[in-house]
């Protein structure tokens, strides 16, 4: 990956977080490279998580973790922590709460032996050598209080098909705007009952 260069002091603490053994990854050692990482990935990916597209923007680093796209944690993929190749910044749903080990989206006839990081590995749209929007589409738009988000397969790409059910991405949609009428509604309901509520604590606590 062009523009994220290694020092002598990024590969010297590398080599200090192998040799204490143990986590690795979570070594003391590896915070400054880690932080490195994670701000040259948020820049590259436009503030988006490299596989909902959802904004990070203005949002701590903690909020969004270091994706290891082939998992570190699987002993077969150890050997890959440190390729920036496999390496991208993922928000913590996509990340943990979806993909986490997994790995049902590698292809049946992907080969890590000698060229890892070939498109044709992987199922799902890889954040470093697939181009994202040739797959699928993220439309969004806030207006107010209304908002629309829609995911569309470009092409009927069959990548961009798997990442929409992969990552669930039905369930991040919203068409918000379709519904304002009815939502205002509710809301005028909602607000009266919480007063009343709100009255009947006070009234206890006083």
């Amino acid at each position: 990956m062009n523009g994220l260069n290694l020092t002598e002091a990024d590969t010297n603490a590398i080599k200090l977080a192998i040799s204490e053994g143990g986590d690795i990854w979570n070594s003391s050692h590896l915070i400054p490279l880690k932080r490195k990482i994670k701000n040259f990935y948020r820049n590259v990916q436009g503030e988006q998580c490299c596989y909902c597209r959802k904004s990070s923007n203005g949002e701590f680093n903690m909020v969004l973790d270091i994706e290891h796209v082939l998992p570190k944690g699987r002993p077969e993929f150890k050997k890959f922590m440190f390729r920036i190749d496999n390496l991208s910044v993922a928000c913590k749903r996509c990340n943990m709460s979806i993909k986490n080990d997994d790995i049902s989206f590698i292809s049946g006839q992907a080969d890590f032996s000698t060229q890892p990081f070939l498109s044709g590995n992987y199922k799902f749209i890889h954040p470093n050598v697939d181009s994202y929007f040739d797959h699928l589409s993220y439309d969004v738009t806030i207006r107010n209080a209304q908002t629309m988000i829609k995911y569309t397969a470009v092409n009927d790409s069959v990548k961009g098909q798997f990442t929409y059910g992969y990552f669930k991405l039905n369930e991040l949609e919203v068409d918000s705007f379709s519904k304002a009428q009815g939502a205002q509604e509710m809301a005028n309901v909602s607000s009266s009952i919480d007063d009343d509520i709100a009255r009947e604590i006070e009234e206890l606590l006083g």
